[in-house]
């Protein structure tokens, strides 16, 4: 029985000693933080940061301590530390206009604020825990659509195409424009494009099942 009860408290114990700063990415912001979706994972304060910054570089182990700090004395309040690659997840970094690093993003309260003060662990953990209260608010922009995401998919894989080509530089152009200001259009020509591709492929299945069988009755009349 003591054994079970020093089990309970081991497990509960657990997520907090082992509690980090959480690398989010293009593909799990939203996810995990809910940002413009309720946040009903809890409260989360993210670091925008690139690798060669100096002053990230100088925040990264304040930042390290400050979710220390916060999970030894402020657990039951559910704020998590982040981090945002904004060189690499340049989805996030867009959506969020980061232009400057680091900068410094929280999501409490279904509203986010952004933080201004100084970089030192006593002033994060003040804002962080009440200073947000009567900091004021900022829009948050809403999540990429699938559409958006599979477009901007669409369009790295193209641009390496696009790297020694003038012509086909011209056609990135005219794509961005009809996906940023004529979304309906590129909907359709998705759309038409799926159709004729799936059309194209039918049309050589079928092609190849005559051919086939055609020589499958050449090879009979030899016999």
């Amino acid at each position: 029985m003591k054994a079970l009860i020093i089990s309970c408290i081991a497990l509960t114990l657990l997520p907090h000693s082992l509690a980090k700063v959480i690398d989010l990415t293009d593909a799990t912001f939203e996810h995990q933080t809910q940002a413009s979706t309720g946040q009903t994972t809890g409260k989360w304060f993210v670091k925008f940061y690139a690798p060669w910054c100096g002053h990230c570089k100088t925040l990264a182990p304040i930042w390290e301590n400050l979710d220390k700090r916060l999970q030894e004395n402020n657990a039951q309040d559910g704020i998590i530390i982040a981090k945002v690659d904004a060189t690499q997840e340049t989805q996030v970094a867009g959506r969020f206009q980061i232009r400057s690093y680091p900068t410094l993003k929280y999501f409490a309260d279904r509203k986010m604020y952004s933080y201004d003060g100084a970089r030192t662990i006593d002033a994060l953990y003040a804002f962080v825990t009440e200073g947000y209260k009567s900091a004021s608010d900022d829009a948050i922009p809403a999540a990429p659509s699938m559409f958006e995401v599979k477009m901007k998919e669409f369009r790295q894989k193209f641009e390496a195409y696009t790297k020694d080509s003038e012509h086909l530089k011209y056609l990135l152009e005219d794509f961005d424009h009809i996906t940023n200001y004529r979304k309906n259009a590129a909907i359709v020509l998705m759309v038409m494009g799926a159709i004729i591709g799936f059309m194209l492929g039918v049309i050589v299945s079928l092609l190849m099942g005559i051919k086939s069988t055609e020589a499958k009755g050449k090879k009979k009349k030899k016999e």
